[in-house]
């Protein structure tokens, strides 16, 4: 899981619209918008060319005058843990390998 934390400029009479423009964007969460326009963001995304594609297209929304990111956090995500995958494919080898020893 990738979880940006993006700061937005746009115009303070702008503002509102740039919000609701922003939370059309899935993994996209708006936390404050300042009286001098600044926008606080955060973008969460599980894979990270997603995440920078998301923050390139937060730049080309009408109203944005810049976005930056300011903060990037990744961690793996516990429910695709390898080991569980590796174990259901052992166990589906065991039961191949049971059917050739039955066919002997």
């Amino acid at each position: 899981m990738n979880i940006s934390g993006v700061l937005v400029h746009s115009r303070p009479e702008t503002s509102e619209a740039v919000k609701q423009r922003l939370l059309a964007f899935d993994g996209v969460e708006v936390h404050a918008i300042a009286d001098n326009g600044k926008i606080i963001v955060t973008v969460e995304e599980k894979d990270s060319r997603l995440m920078a594609d998301t923050v390139m297209d937060i730049q080309n929304v009408e109203g944005v005058i810049s976005a930056a990111l300011i903060y990037h956090h990744y961690e793996e995500d516990a429910s695709l843990d390898e080991p569980v995958e590796t174990t259901r494919l052992q166990n589906e080898a065991s039961k191949d390998s049971g059917l050739e020893e039955a066919a002997k």
